[in-house]
């Protein structure tokens, strides 16, 4: 394209435009030719360059241009150009070129307007004449439409012109028709076009490219700047999809489009005839396949697509290396399951969905197969089963037509489909590839991962290296694990902080199913080992400076803790489970995991005998502790109760998560204060501990129970020393726990300065993922908010706890939710829902108490809602409360409270 300093000479003078005729040349195959006669072609090269200049000056043409083995020449007149292509094209066939066994020059004449700069030409036709050059064939004239109209009158006698039809040139958006000269003493008869191959189309089958966008975005940016890009996955991971897309929206920039060859199952030995097969490269004797290959692509412009080149990435990448360097018009775009280790190699790594496209892309291919599914967390927990994984979503989806999505989720869990799905050809090939993978690993890398299919979840490197090559140096052992990486058989999973690594499950299944028994029985143990020391270790973490650190690892590791606590129970294994369990009360307490304490539960009933009681006994404290969060009182005190009587009578360690379950259902049914004894024995224990975190806890329940006494200097007093030891301690649970206790000691007598205590409290409890703590300050936080400001600025913080506390089931904190949401439900003028809720909580019977404010004015609201309603209205309203379950009431609060803040915000 011309610009507009094309129009100015090198000085700043304006520039002379003209139309002038162009010859371009160019031998054909030297680049083979140079090969195999690196000397003769010296000499053949410049008695070619001689031979063209001489006959370009006799007909009065200019040649300007000389690049390797071609050459532009230009002519005031087109006939002149003409004359010149038919001499030189005689010429050089009766010359003798034996030497390099002989040579063919292809030749084109053009007519375009170019800018002069000192004399010489500049302009888009001479973009356009080389591009028609390249189509053509040695011995061959061809002619462009701008050419032939300009030798119109010239064209008579002998010398004929035909028609090739409309051909599409390299980065020209347009096809050109193009034409051949035919005259005695030349060969007339030419193959098709280099520009005749027919190029691939890929089609696109919207629903699978689901979630694909920005991958497919990503790998067409990569084409523009580099010539050989590889998609990076395993299988399954939907890499030719991407590949087809991207190919699709760059094929108009290649003069031949795209050029496709699919080598799965395709042996290394027969890859290269496979690609030969694929874009029609004949065979040729004395010539190797890769040789003809590498001819034929740098005749042609092409985008080069290879598939699942897997299995013989050396044998592509000596191919591609040589094509890269003689093929100038070439790109290539592979999918593989590991990189070709190629210079000027582009990788673009692809990784599982995100859940929401996994599950769009599940209800797609569900109603394609004539099925139905919906957006439910069992929809979004099968999909994370499979992996996020398109191909493997496709297949299951499939049988959405005959099975439901529950029993699609069965059948997966338990690895029995049936054979209408068993018998896929894409599940077997699935299997079959990931088969293949694990055959072609070193026997110390096979094992490896046979090894870290023992873990259920995502995993470290150091995890990987004590359980997958225990005797292995760490070096070694990081080496194996980026092997495995770049082979795609673990997949990375970045996030904030280390990077985390883990099997696909389909792949875990093959390789276990193919792995060695003693191989995996020993990986099982060292696993169960190493998760029971994390959990050592970090329940003592977790009440430090570093808790986020450890609240994370623990919740990275979470599920490969469930696996090793799960495989303790199976294998009758009462001390490692135990090991596994108790410790962890303390996160599942402050992070609202029931899970945690449904653990305890099992080991008591699964170790039953007198034999095992000393072993036990923690973990019955622990399932007491639990059984009161979601509002078990029978079970929470017999457990706590046995708990203590074991503790005494086999002089076991002190059991606080028993101590703590007992008084906090005893005060928070209602029933009285905790026995005082049971009291002080926690606080004296939490005291005579070295760590400061116990200290700031008991200096903080003291203050709260001041503040709920009605002394709010005790309460002060008490909350700023707890302030000042959680500060020491930097242990941020500790800091948001006294704070919130601060500042529900001064919020009569300072509500703002309360409230920014109450704010940082909450910021600081969620930065760790202290659902407990977070819970206890949302609740004071909105009380608060209610008071000073108005009762809808307190409706996003309650909606926001019954979320949590309805989602980890912690009942008792929820019921006192429910109590405050009763208030709020008052002050904004629904009296119905409000009795309602009040009623409802009377009957649970378990809530933690409120404080004096809030005690304050639930009596007065009692009171005017029983002044203002008929005795028939108040009676007919809790008997429709008594009904209502714990769902139906909080999806009752939310309806009522979004509703409110619609229209206050409308």
């Amino acid at each position: 394209m011309l610009r507009a300093s094309d129009y100015l000479d090198p000085v700043g003078s304006p520039a002379h435009r003209c139309s002038l005729a162009f010859l371009f040349t160019d031998i054909e195959a030297s680049t083979r030719r140079w090969e195999e006669f690196p000397d003769a072609m010296v000499a053949v090269l410049e008695r070619h360059d001689d031979l063209l200049s001489r006959v370009v000056t006799e007909h009065t043409g200019t040649a300007f241009h000389f690049s390797g083995d071609g050459m532009i020449a230009s002519f005031e007149e087109p006939s002149d150009a003409l004359a010149a292509a038919v001499a030189a094209q005689r010429e050089i066939s009766d010359s003798d070129w034996s030497t390099v066994g002989g040579i063919a020059v292809r030749m084109c004449v053009h007519v375009g307007d170019v800018v002069l700069r000192d004399g010489e030409p500049f302009g888009w036709a001479l973009n356009f004449g080389s591009r028609l050059n390249a189509i053509g064939h040695g011995g061959q004239i061809l002619l462009s439409p701008a050419a032939v109209d300009a030798l119109d009158d010239e064209l008579a006698g002998p010398t004929t012109v035909d028609s090739l039809g409309r051909h599409r040139l390299r980065d020209i958006v347009q096809p050109a028709e193009v034409f051949q000269l035919s005259a005695p003493g030349l060969a007339h008869e030419f193959p098709p076009l280099r520009g005749t191959v027919r190029p691939v189309a890929f089609v696109e089958l919207a629903h699978r490219l689901v979630g694909r966008e920005h991958d497919v975005a990503d790998v067409v940016g990569l084409l523009d700047d580099h010539r050989l890009v590889t998609i990076v996955g395993p299988p399954g991971i939907g890499a030719s999809r991407v590949a087809a897309a991207a190919a699709n929206r760059v094929a108009s920039q290649h003069a031949h489009g795209v050029q496709h060859a699919d080598l799965s199952g395709v042996s290394p030995q027969r890859m290269g005839d496979a690609i030969a097969t694929a874009l029609g490269v004949g065979r040729r004797p004395g010539s190797s396949v890769e040789q003809r290959l590498v001819e034929w692509l740098a005749e042609h412009d092409v985008l080069l697509v290879l598939e699942h080149i897997e299995r013989g990435v050396e044998t592509i990448a000596r191919l591609l290396r040589s094509a890269l360097v003689h093929a100038p018009g070439l790109r290539v775009l592979c999918t593989s399951q590991r990189p070709l280790e190629v210079d000027g190699e582009r990788v673009r790594r692809l990784d599982p969905l995100q859940l929401d496209d996994a599950v769009e892309l599940f209800i797609q291919c569900a109603a394609s197969s004539g099925g139905i599914a919906a957006d439910t967390p069992l929809l979004r927990a099968l999909c994370e089963r499979l992996d996020r994984m398109p191909l493997s979503i496709e297949i299951v989806a499939g049988g959405a037509a005959a099975y439901s999505v529950e029993e699609l989720a069965e059948m997966l869990r338990r690895r029995e489909f049936p054979e209408t799905l068993n018998g896929d050809m894409s599940m077997r090939s699935l299997t079959t590839a990931f088969a293949v993978a694990v055959d072609g690993l070193e026997p110390d890398r096979r094992t490896m991962l046979e090894a870290a299919t023992v873990f259920s979840g995502p995993f470290d490197r150091a995890a990987f290296a004590a359980v997958c090559a225990p005797d292995s140096a760490s070096p070694h052992a990081h080496a194996a694990l980026t092997d495995l990486i770049t082979r795609s058989l673990i997949h990375v999973e970045r996030g904030t902080g280390p990077d985390q690594f883990r099997l696909l499950h389909h792949l875990a299944d093959v390789v276990r199913d193919r792995a060695d028994r003693g191989v995996l029985e020993a990986a099982n143990d060292r696993f169960t080992r190493l998760m029971a020391e994390l959990v050592e270790v970090a329940s003592s973490g977790l009440r430090g400076p570093d808790e986020q650190l450890w609240d994370r690892r623990l919740s990275r590791h979470f599920g490969n803790i469930r696996a090793a606590f799960g495989r303790c129970i199976a294998l009758g294994d009462a001390a490692r489970a135990v090991a596994i369990a108790v410790p962890m009360w303390e996160y599942g307490f402050m992070r609202m995991n029931d899970e945690c304490f449904r653990w305890a539960e099992r080991v008591v009933a699964t170790f039953t005998g007198r034999d095992q009681e000393a072993l036990v006994a923690p973990a019955i404290g622990v399932a007491a502790l639990g059984a009161w969060i979601r509002d078990d009182l029978d079970d929470t005190y017999e457990w706590s109760r046995r708990a203590l009587r074991l503790e005494r009578e086999l002089d076991l360690g002190f059991d606080l998560p028993a101590r703590l379950a007992l008084i906090n259902a005893t005060v928070y049914s209602g029933d009285g204060a905790a026995p005082p004894e049971i009291f002080a024995e926690q606080a004296d224990y939490q005291r005579s501990q070295p760590e400061l975190y116990f200290h700031v806890n008991v200096a903080t329940q003291t203050s709260v129970m001041s503040t709920w006494l009605g002394d709010r200097e005790a309460a002060e007093r008490r909350a700023l020393r707890a302030v000042t030891l959680a500060r020491e301690s930097r242990n941020p649970s500790s800091l948001a726990y006294a704070l919130w206790a601060l500042g529900s000691a001064i919020e009569e007598d300072d509500p703002l300065r309360a409230e920014s205590l109450l704010g940082t409290a909450l910021e600081t409890a969620r930065d760790v993922h202290n659902g407990w703590i977070t819970a206890l300050v949302q609740m004071s936080l909105a009380s608060l908010r209610r008071r000073i400001s108005s009762p809808i600025d307190a409706v996003p913080l309650l909606l926001d706890q019954l979320d949590l506390l309805w989602r980890t089931g912690h009942r008792s904190h929820l019921w006192a939710a429910i109590r405050l949401c009763s208030l709020v439900a008052g002050d904004l003028g629904n009296d119905e829902l409000a009795l309602g809720l009040e009623s409802s909580v009377e009957s649970a019977g378990l809530v933690m108490p409120a404080l004096p404010a809030d005690s304050t004015a639930l009596r007065a609201q009692h009171e005017r809602i029983a002044e203002t309603h008929p005795g028939e209205w108040l009676v007919r309203t809790e008997a429709i409360a008594a009904t209502w379950d714990v769902d139906t009431i909080v999806a009752m609060i939310r309806a009522d409270f979004s509703r409110a803040v619609a229209d206050a915000t409308g």
